[in-house]
């Protein structure tokens, strides 16, 4: 039996695409535990998973960036990316998580830490520590200029435990599982890593939560309801207006229209669209994507590979953060379209829809994603990976 601890920063999109092998390392009576955020800790109440809280919730480390970086204000798209990252990982995220990750480790006494490629103080805790690490990715790798800017914020803490700190932040020493598949991956693995990629997405064991009943019933209706259009901002950029704008070009369009704003989405904004719109804060989009036609979103990384592992065509409204990747990607791929900042209105969104409906190269793109999905390994079989490495692994020499 052997004991894994998961570590993750405390945006969703960071934390859902390591669950199915948390999951999967579980049913296999293997020991997991999970240091993140506190504010995402209730989602993996009831799991059997260990928890411990890591740094302050994921809104108040994004005010602090934003109190600690003014500059942020100023900048848009990709600046603000490249901006963004070192930053909010490296300079406010980093440090704050490190002292309670490392408490984590000490008093749980893992065989090795599955990390995601934001979460810094994992592989610094596990050099400290002579544990191994495994990089999860959550999406498209971030580019490796974003990794070294963010060691200039966060290499000091390496130093200051008497250890030189790697540019790369330590990521990739040992195993790297990646959820994307080669068409939408750059193809430069990271150096010195042996990588493993699975599919994520398949369901394994668990069974969906349920479509609340007048979703589910509205979904499975006649074909009259076609086509059927999922828009969505994920849980951070929920209040940014292009959600609105895609929402009422979605309205326009659509046969029936699913909506999710999350927690703290306003709802006052989406009114009068229309009996055929439905408004969720929240909705299982595993359980949704099946009986979609189009995706609209801003471009986050679950959102995109969910929807491409079941072979919707995907429009990208990008925001921020690696949203501009992930639309370039998805567009490469000849699944989808994306629409920049200064561009995103309803007038401009619906034209692109209805564009994308008239199907033919975006939906045998999207296809094909769906089959180079169906083609990886699932999340049981990362599973197997992970316990051949560790048996591989045994004899070699921990960091010492």
């Amino acid at each position: 039996m052997t004991r894994v601890l998961f570590c993750t920063t405390g945006g969703l999109g960071h934390l859902l695409p390591l669950r199915p092998v948390a999951r999967a390392l579980r049913h296999r009576g293997h020991e997991v535990a999970w240091v993140t955020s506190p504010d995402v800790l209730p989602l993996l109440q009831g799991e059997g998973f260990d928890l411990f809280a890591a740094g302050p919730t994921f809104e108040a480390s994004r005010r602090q960036f934003r109190a600690a970086y003014v500059d942020a204000a100023r900048l848009a798209g990709e600046l603000l990316s490249a901006y963004t990252f070192p930053r909010l990982f490296g300079a406010v995220l980093g440090p704050a998580m490190l002292e309670d990750v490392e408490q984590a480790a000490r008093r749980w006494c893992p065989d090795f830490i599955m990390h995601e490629p934001a979460a810094l103080a994992a592989p610094l805790v596990c050099r400290q520590l002579g544990l191994r690490n495994v990089a999860h990715g959550y999406g498209l790798r971030p580019p490796r200029e974003y990794l070294e800017h963010a060691m200039n914020f966060f290499g000091p803490h390496w130093r200051a435990r008497g250890l030189e700190a790697p540019v790369d932040g330590d990521l990739y020493r040992h195993l790297a599982l990646d959820t994307a598949p080669r068409s939408l991956q750059p193809s430069r693995e990271p150096e010195g890593a042996r990588t493993f990629r699975y599919n994520a997405y398949r369901a394994v064991g668990k069974v969906p939560a349920a479509l609340p009943a007048d979703l589910r019933s509205a979904l499975q209706g006649a074909v009259m309801w076609r086509p059927r259009i999922y828009v969505t901002f994920g849980t951070v950029f929920n209040r940014s207006p292009a959600l609105i704008a895609a929402a009422r070009a979605a309205a326009q369009v659509g046969g029936l229209v699913v909506v999710t704003i999350g927690a703290d989405g306003d709802p006052g904004c989406l009114t009068d669209l229309g009996a055929h719109v439905h408004v969720h804060r929240f909705v299982e989009q595993a359980a949704l994507l099946p009986y979609c036609d189009l995706v609209v979103s801003h471009g986050g990384a679950g959102t995109l590979l969910e929807a491409a592992a079941h072979g919707i065509p995907h429009l990208v409204l990008p925001q921020a953060a690696d949203h501009f990747r992930n639309a370039r990607a998805i567009v490469s791929a000849h699944a989808g379209r994306s629409i920049a900042p200064e561009h995103q209105t309803v007038a401009l969104v619906a034209s692109a829809l209805a564009s994308m409906l008239e199907g033919g190269a975006l939906a045998v793109g999207a296809r094909a994603l769906a089959q180079e999905f169906a083609a990886m390994p699932d999340a049981v079989a990362a599973a197997d990976r992970l316990e051949e490495w560790l048996v591989s692994e045994s004899g070699a020499p921990g960091y010492g």
